[in-house]
């Protein structure tokens, strides 16, 4: 599976079609794995509409692909993923079937890329994140470091 448990940070940006600025986007993400699958809890922060929370449950099926299901405070998505190698491609939609959402996950050096657009009959989004797993300091008494870090 791409994604590991941990905590993970991302940064990128929000493109509206039209614009050509995108919009600052950062995201504080969990991830947690199960027997059955695993779930993302996230808190996704756009510059200039601010903090929203979700909530991702992904989990095998039995066609060899996985069963996806987003929920925010104001939509429920349902979809479908292949996530097992790259490309690591995604579709989702809403219970109404009015707005629509693709995305791609892949690996890069620090982490991992998330791209994709979403379609919701009028506007076309698209936006780039990198996500980071972040990295607990690890500080004690019996821990020194080697490396001299003062410029002479």
């Amino acid at each position: 599976m791409l994604l590991q448990d941990g905590h993970w940070l991302g940064r990128g940006s929000l493109l509206a079609e039209g614009q050509t600025l995108g919009q600052g986007v950062s995201c504080d993400v969990d991830v947690s794995h199960d027997e059955d699958g695993f779930t993302i809890a996230a808190e996704v922060d756009i510059k200039e509409v601010g903090a929203r929370a979700l909530s991702v449950r992904v989990a095998a099926n039995d066609v060899g692909t996985y069963s996806i299901n987003v929920r925010t405070l104001a939509e429920t998505f349902s979809g479908t993923a292949k996530l097992d190698s790259p490309p690591n491609l995604g579709l989702l939609w809403n219970e109404a079937g009015t707005t629509y959402v693709t995305f791609a996950l892949f690996e890069v050096s620090a982490g991992y890329g998330f791209r994709g657009f979403l379609r919701d009959g009028k506007n076309t989004y698209t936006w780039e994140i990198a996500f980071s797993l972040k990295q607990n300091v690890v500080s004690g008494d019996n821990v020194v470091s080697l490396a001299n870090r003062r410029k002479r």
